[in-house]
């Protein structure tokens, strides 16, 4: 099950108008560059209005270009977002107007008012201020591939041919990586907008493109640095890398040639110690934040790669420089959530033996927050590592060497691993007993803490938000989880003001359907997805731990729900097994309904290389056969995942503080309870609205 937002294609712009358009944003965005310009503008327009004017001139600038002088003005209209940009140089002229929104840099409802010059002349035009605006951007045929996908509409990656990989980026992409970072760079949130990684989403192919961009930024070969350029790519870089991922989860071979190209480009670039020690050592991060497989081999060729040390096996000497790295480390940060953070972010440099090794070294150290830092590590990803971490905190079983808080945590976290791991941690928890070493007790919540979650996504992606804004500093907190793999990510600010808190909750419900639930569904989901993850022989992220201490997770441990026996309590509980005759298809019908309008249920389908191949046999004409195959062969395995996903989503409408979604518990219980009921997948109607959705997602792009 996958998720590739979709939209509906919309007419194409004339391609001139287009890219006078983007010049005007271009011009917009450079003069509002500053922040204080913002304020000064408001300023101005305020007393031109009270003069009466209709407009005011904003800006008025000449710039050099080849054969003369190039006058560009910005004009203020009535409104403070309404802005009006001419330019004139020979030939060529242009107005543009528009609304240009301050929060996202970008001209809303802009349209061309008057342009003169040829086609040829403009285009050389826009690219010649393009450059002067921006640096180098398009070159010539980076151009004319620009040109070229406006005025072609059937230029589209995941529309047409069904390729069993993406094809690689072409000139107009690789210009809207460059006007992306560019945008980002001078953003003042320095967040991507919905629509930018949404589309980024949908183009891997961009990853080495990226790549490629950020190098550039970074290697300024004499030119002047440009460190938010550089920090935009290294944005775009992880998210795209953890899109990539996604596709290797779902088993796309072309997923992991990608990942592993970029790993062999990042040795090469350690190799030739052509880029700063430092970017070079983000970019290796970069892998661990979005959660790349890294084996042992690439760990140590990249280590190799990026460090001068002559070994990496640890000796006497590497022993004494390790200790004086943490020592300093202790010193400048301030829990062991940070120190074992910090670390994390090298893990892709560091093999399993190394990342032990490690462990053992801080169980041994000095440093009261150091020791603490160890019952953290029982959750790397390396069983190996988790079983290293556990001996050393044996070793270091003493009331001296193993504070309370540190045995609490070792006892938390071990329901959150595999079985196979938990001996060794017994062992020590055993002899911190016997030695005398307290547990300590756990923090209590705040009293007004609130959660928030979302709807499950097609990629089985939903988020939990633990919040709390009534004392005098605020907590936000987030758990990423994706169900049928487990917990993939969790945060948490505990030092925010209440305005802050107010305006990230306020970002997130604008960028995501988050609704208020009790904390008893946040517990069961949470924990439901911790024991998925085991069955994986994954464990939770050490952010998890801290989001438990803080929002009342003292009790999550791996606690699987039975989805048929849950799916059967709901049923019984709602009284659905009471419904008079036709009321189950009656839900059922009201339930396809507004599933159909939801663009959250719209990106549920089958997706994956095995659909493509299961397809690939039938006409593209032939939609029925598409799905009546999808009906008879692709649904029925994933049947008892997709009674999990409509019962989590039952659950999460049932523990909605809003009745619109309350309303829609019975319509996702009755499909969860026919499917875990093994009713015949043709009397489930919804079950015809993802088989249409899974044929739709094939036609569309096979990747």
């Amino acid at each position: 099950m996958a998720k590739r937002p979709a939209a509906p294609r919309k007419a194409r712009p004339d391609p001139t108008d287009g890219l006078l358009i983007a010049l005007a944003e271009s011009v917009l965005a450079d003069y509002f560059f500053d922040p204080d310009t913002e304020e000064e503008y408001k300023t101005r327009l305020s007393a031109a209005k009270l003069a009466g004017n209709e407009s005011l001139v904003l800006n008025e600038e000449t710039f050099e270009l080849i054969d003369g002088d190039c006058d560009v003005r910005i004009e203020a209209l009535k409104t403070w977002t309404a802005f009006r940009v001419s330019a004139a140089y020979n030939a060529f002229a242009m107005t543009v107007e528009g609304l240009w929104s301050f929060e996202h840099e970008t001209l809303q409802q802009a349209k061309v008012v008057s342009r003169s010059g040829s086609k040829d002349e403009i285009e050389a035009v826009v690219d010649d201020l393009l450059d002067e605006l921006e640096g180098p951007d398009l070159d010539d045929e980076e151009m004319e591939d620009l040109l070229g996908a406006l005025e072609d509409e059937d230029e589209a990656p995941l529309i047409g041919d069904d390729p069993t990989e993406p094809p690689p980026a072409t000139g107009t992409e690789r210009s809207r990586i460059k006007a992306i970072a560019r945008k980002l760079a001078r953003s003042r949130d320095g967040e991507l907008t919905i629509e930018d990684r949404t589309w980024l989403e949908q183009m891997p192919q961009t990853l080495p493109v990226i790549t490629e961009g950020l190098i550039e930024a970074a290697s300024t070969d004499g030119k002047q640095r440009d460190d938010k350029l550089v920090t935009s790519y290294m944005q775009m870089l992880s998210l795209q890398l953890e899109f990539v991922r996604y596709r290797l989860d779902r088993g796309w071979d072309w997923a992991e040639r990608m990942l592993d190209d970029y790993q062999q480009t990042l040795i090469k670039l350690g190799e030739a110690k052509t880029l700063p020690q430092e970017d070079w050592f983000l970019m290796a991060s970069a892998l661990t934040e979005a959660r790349v497989p890294v084996s042992e081999e690439m760990q140590t060729a990249l280590a190799t790669a990026g460090f001068t040390l002559q070994e990496l096996e640890p000796t006497a000497d590497m022993q004494g420089m390790l200790r004086g790295f943490l020592d300093e480390l202790a010193n400048m940060l301030t829990s062991p959530f940070e120190v074992v953070e910090t670390l994390r972010r090298s893990s892709a440099l560091m093999p399993a033996t190394l990342r032990g090794f490690l462990a053992t070294e801080l169980a041994l150290s000095s440093q009261p927050m150091l020791r603490d830092a160890v019952p953290l590590m029982l959750l790397d990803d390396d069983s190996a590592v988790r079983r290293d971490a556990a001996r050393a905190l044996e070793q270091a079983a003493r009331p001296d060497t193993l504070s309370p808080d540190a045995l609490r945590r070792i006892i938390a976290v071990r329901s959150w691993i595999p079985p196979a791991d938990r001996p060794a941690v017994d062992s020590a928890v055993r002899k911190a007993r016997v030695a005398g070493v307290q547990i300590g007790s756990w923090p209590e919540a705040p009293a007004d803490i609130e959660y928030y979650a979302t709807m499950i996504d097609g990629s089985g992606a939903q988020s939990v938000l633990t919040l709390s804004r009534g004392g005098k500093k605020g907590v936000f907190g987030g758990v990423l989880l994706r169900h049928g793999t487990g917990v993939m990510d969790a945060w948490i600010d505990v030092d925010l003001g209440r305005s802050k808190v107010n305006r990230l909750l306020k970002d997130a419900q604008m960028g995501g359907i988050f609704t208020r639930v009790d904390k008893s569904y946040v517990d069961a989901t949470i924990q439901h997805a911790i024991a998925t993850g085991i069955e994986h022989n994954a464990v939770p992220p050490e952010p998890l731990l801290q989001v438990a201490e803080v929002a009342g997770g003292s009790e999550w441990k791996d606690r699987r729900l039975d989805p048929k026996a849950e799916a059967e309590r709901l049923f019984h509980e709602l009284k659905l097994d009471e419904a008079p005759e036709g009321g189950i298809a009656a839900l059922h019908e009201h339930g396809l309904r507004w599933m159909e309008e939801d663009p959250i249920i719209g990106s549920w389908f089958e997706d994956g290389p095995e659909i493509s191949k299961l397809l690939a046999g039938l006409p593209r004409s032939d939609r029925k056969g598409m799905m009546q195959r999808v009906m008879a062969e692709i649904l029925p395995p994933e049947r008892a995942a997709w009674g999990e996903r409509f019962l989590l989503m039952a659950l999460w409408a049932q523990a909605s503080t809003e009745a619109k979604y309350r309303d829609r518990t019975a319509d996702l219980a009755v499909v969860a309870h026919a499917l875990l009921e093994d009713d015949p997948l043709e009397v489930i109607p919804v079950m015809g609205l993802i088989a249409a959705q899974t044929v739709r997602a094939y036609l569309e792009g096979g990747w």
